[in-house]
């Protein structure tokens, strides 16, 4: 720790963070109308400003391959919601939506999980959510909490199924550490699958 005010005000700052991203999915609020891109932007800024002697470490610790991956992923599922594309996706799910409220929900955890395992949780939620937006679902609907819940935990499954597990890998990689794709498979697929089955029973049993 070079600096005790500095470490104290980036824990303050983090804690003020969560809390005021928590803060803005209230709705009919201030924060919710603004976003929580403005909220996040808002603080990248703040902690620049203080940390400006040191901006360039930050920089230079970027991972810009992992930010360009990310940014054109979102790129093409906004080319493909104006192409309707999504439309057709959220079509193909209809047969899924018509098992009740049962089956289908939990139909629809462990299919989401799959394609978060082989895609990405981050774009691959934001898809989803834009499909359940158009088929005015209940906001308590079980479908929800089932793309909530496989779309997270499913990212768990490989080292490319989430962004902190990416940043994880490519950190490990820098190292000179050993990390195959299977291996990371056979270790995490034991605890993604019991998290599956765990939040399958609250969705079915619980909501």
């Amino acid at each position: 720790i070079e600096s005790r005010f500095k470490f104290n005000f980036g824990a303050v700052m983090l804690g003020a963070f969560i809390v005021t991203i928590a803060a803005a999915s209230i709705p009919d609020t201030v924060l919710n109308s603004l976003g929580m891109d403005y909220v996040a932007l808002s603080f990248a800024v703040i902690m620049l400003v203080q940390y400006k002697s040191i901006a360039d470490r930050f920089y230079q610790a970027v991972d810009w391959d992992l930010l360009a991956f990310f940014g054109a992923l979102f790129v093409v599922i906004n080319v493909m919601e104006h192409a309707q594309v999504l439309a057709l996706i959220g079509r193909g799910l209809a047969p899924i939506l018509e098992l009740g409220e049962t089956v289908g929900p939990a139909t629809m955890l462990f299919s989401s999980a799959v394609a978060s395992s082989v895609t990405d949780n981050i774009p691959l939620a934001a898809m989803l959510a834009q499909i359940l937006g158009n088929l005015d679902l209940a906001a308590d609907s079980p479908y929800w909490w089932a793309v909530i819940f496989g779309a997270n935990l499913g990212g768990n499954i490989t080292p490319i199924g989430s962004a902190s597990t990416l940043v994880a890998v490519t950190i490990i990689h820098k190292h000179g550490l050993e990390l195959s794709f299977a291996g990371f498979v056979r270790a995490a697929l034991p605890f993604a699958a019991l998290q599956l089955v765990l939040a399958a029973g609250y969705v079915l049993w619980v909501l």
